[in-house]
């Protein structure tokens, strides 16, 4: 199975706006704005609010930052990036972009790619909008990139080397390759990181194979147009079984030797409160035939900063192994379904059928009957709905 993204620009494509369909349709913002301190810039914040483009709702992200003067060099650019400790899948993606569009600058201003000055490219707002779709899109596993027709751009825009026709020199030559339609809209509609962020994707112009959609993620551009100035992001799965979804978690794993029932036991409803999807201790036997627990637990990736600190917390444990996994879900919803004790809630998930055990706990409390009765009679009753319908 992989997992591809289809972008539907109708007008255009900007950095920030990849950046919060990215987040709308999964991607953590506070676990990628975490990684993003690391490229050590002035002051910043992002903010994400829904706004209403030509009568449709979609997320706009604005990033707020210190005013700079500096124009960076592409060799300081490589440097932030790869001394911020991002992951490989981030890192590459975002070098890759940064060189598309030096090498489109160089071949546009004739010098070379370390002569290049980036400017507007090379301003925090776009150095975070870049970085941050490369962390987006490794958090959620993107394996392929797909995109429908991009507007043809015409008038002008003004930069630091002046007024320049549309489109602006380096996308113009980023954009080669790709099939441009006239929208009938004046004005910049892809800006140069967007281009660039195209091209390090390696987004194809051709019809995706058939996918399950996971996700569904609108960014909204800044400016007002005529038609609804906002990009969509559709995040499918391809090659899955019919009707089950897929995710990612990471799976915590730690041996422990020093710890107490009472301690293990008071993680277990700290890590569920932190987003823990699932906890089990199993009986080990560790150094100096020493009885120990090894402790497993999943927990999403926007969830696993928290899980961890409660591990470190409530347990003696002073080490973690972590490793992200993909895991495929079957389809369940819960049904009520009355008994002679009560209404008792229903999990059914495929060919499994599982009364809630609290619901059962609780009527079996109230009548002075066995857990057990009401669990049968929950069956009964669903077993009798069934046949009815």
């Amino acid at each position: 199975m992989s997992r591809i993204l289809y972008l539907d620009a109708p007008t255009g494509l900007a950095g920030d706006m990849l950046f919060s369909a990215l987040v709308e349709a999964g991607a953590n913002i506070e676990s990628i704005s975490r990684s993003l301190r690391g490229l050590g810039l002035p002051p910043w914040r992002i903010s994400l609010s829904m706004v209403q483009r030509g009568g449709l709702a979609a997320q706009l992200l604005d990033i707020e930052y210190s005013e700079e003067r500096q124009h960076r060099h592409w060799p300081q650019i490589v440097a932030m990036i790869a001394g911020a400790g991002f992951g490989v899948r981030a890192r590459e993606l975002a070098l890759a972009a940064f060189e598309q569009l030096a090498r489109a600058e160089a071949a546009a201003h004739g010098c070379t790619m370390e002569e290049v000055h980036f400017h507007e490219v090379g301003a925090a707002d776009s150095l975070l909008d870049i970085c941050g779709v490369a962390l987006a899109v490794e958090q959620l596993a993107i394996d392929a990139v797909y995109i429908g027709d991009l507007p043809l751009q015409r008038g002008y825009v003004d930069c630091a080397h002046g007024r320049l026709p549309l489109p602006a020199p380096a996308t113009a030559r980023l954009l080669d390759g790709y099939r441009l339609r006239d929208n009938g809209v004046e004005g910049e509609q892809i800006t140069p990181t967007g281009a660039a962020l195209l091209k390090a994707l390696g987004a194809r112009q051709e019809p995706p194979p058939p996918f399950v959609q996971l996700a569904l993620g609108r960014g909204a551009g800044h400016k007002q147009l005529p038609q609804p100035n906002i990009l969509r992001a559709v995040l499918g799965e391809v090659g899955g079984s019919a009707g089950y979804s897929a995710d990612e978690v990471d799976v915590l794993e730690t041996n422990i030797d020093d710890c107490g029932g009472e301690l293990l036991a008071a993680l277990w409803d700290r890590a569920f409160a932190a987003g823990a999807l699932d906890i089990s201790y199993t009986p080990c036997m560790m150094k100096k035939q020493r009885p120990a627990y090894a402790l497993c637990v999943l927990a999403p990736p926007c969830c696993t900063e928290a899980v961890i600190a409660a591990i470190f917390a409530e347990t003696t444990a002073i080490g973690l192994r972590i490793r992200r996994e993909r895991r495929i879900v079957q389809p369940r919803r819960s049904v009520a379904v009355a008994t002679a004790y009560g209404e008792i809630r229903v999990k059914l998930s495929g060919n499994n059928i599982a009364p809630e055990y609290d619901d059962c706990a609780a009527a079996a409390a109230r009548h002075g009957v066995s857990v057990k009765q009401v669990y049968q009679a929950a069956c009964a009753g669903l077993a009798a709905v069934g046949e009815e319908q």
